[in-house]
């Protein structure tokens, strides 16, 4: 089998995941709508649902049709708009304002990385994708709870971005031409 015809959809699956899209962004455009007209009578604004339902809308088609087409790029896509949705919900609609749960956006890589890596079966490369944002993670709640200052938080930063920038030279120059 070539690559082309590997990785090439049947029209079948094609149009599945069309009408999946379809039917998803009819749908927010709908949900959208009914809290534009009767928002202001149950307290919840278009306004506030505009970037986390649409995020949520496309984080939901990416992953109904990477599960469909079993695409991991896609699937990982999925995961970091779900998880950006999930954040725009808890700011707005949760007592925690973005400033509190900010770092989840610069998770949001190592926590795609988790779930792909499960579909992917690439331990290896995912766990190095979960380390390289997970750890600025952490950086950066420290700072939001206020653990830390930015004096102490951006030297950490530098630091860290060094030791990834000499992992990657010395693992870059370890590996063979052949």
């Amino acid at each position: 089998m070539t690559d082309e015809a590997k990785y090439t959809l049947s029209p079948k699956k094609r149009f599945i995941c069309n009408l999946i899209a379809a039917i998803g962004i009819l749908t927010c455009g709908a949900v959208l709508l009914v809290f534009g007209i009767i928002g202001n009578g149950v307290g919840v604004y278009v306004s506030q649902l505009i970037v986390p339902v649409i995020l949520l809308t496309i984080g939901l088609i990416f992953m109904i049709t990477s599960l469909i087409q079993m695409n991991t790029v896609t699937f990982y896509l999925a995961i970091v708009f779900l998880v950006c949705s999930l954040v725009s919900f808890l700011a707005h609609f949760t007592p925690l304002s973005y400033g509190m749960i900010y770092p989840l956006y610069i998770a949001s890589p190592a926590i795609a990385s988790l779930f792909t890596m499960i579909m992917s079966k690439e331990y290896a490369f995912h766990l190095r994708l979960i380390f390289l944002f997970a750890v600025p993670a952490v950086f950066f709640q420290l700072f939001a709870t206020e653990l830390w200052s930015l004096s102490v938080l951006v030297p950490v930063l530098l630091m860290y971005c060094g030791l990834v920038v000499l992992s990657f030279a010395l693992s870059a120059n370890s590996v063979s031409e052949e």
